[in-house]
């Protein structure tokens, strides 16, 4: 007869927002509105800045792909 003597695993956290990606997303979001308002190169610029702020939020979602470059022995 096998009996299972492990401890049973904690129970899972509630789930917690990642603010870091939702610190992009807003800033992405208030950017894009920004520009809705204002034309010429100030719009152009603001959307350079929302799709830099969409790069930033698909880095922190997205697992590091450095592979063993950090790893050390």
């Amino acid at each position: 007869m096998l009996i299972d003597t492990r401890t049973p695993p904690p129970e899972r956290p509630a789930w917690q927002p990642n603010w870091r990606l939702w610190s992009w997303v807003a800033a992405a979001i208030v950017a894009c509105v920004a520009a809705d308002s204002t034309s010429g190169l100030v719009a152009y610029v603001l959307i350079c800045a929302a799709l830099a702020f969409v790069c930033q939020a698909i880095s922190v979602v997205t697992p590091s792909l450095d592979g063993l470059r950090q790893y050390r022995q």
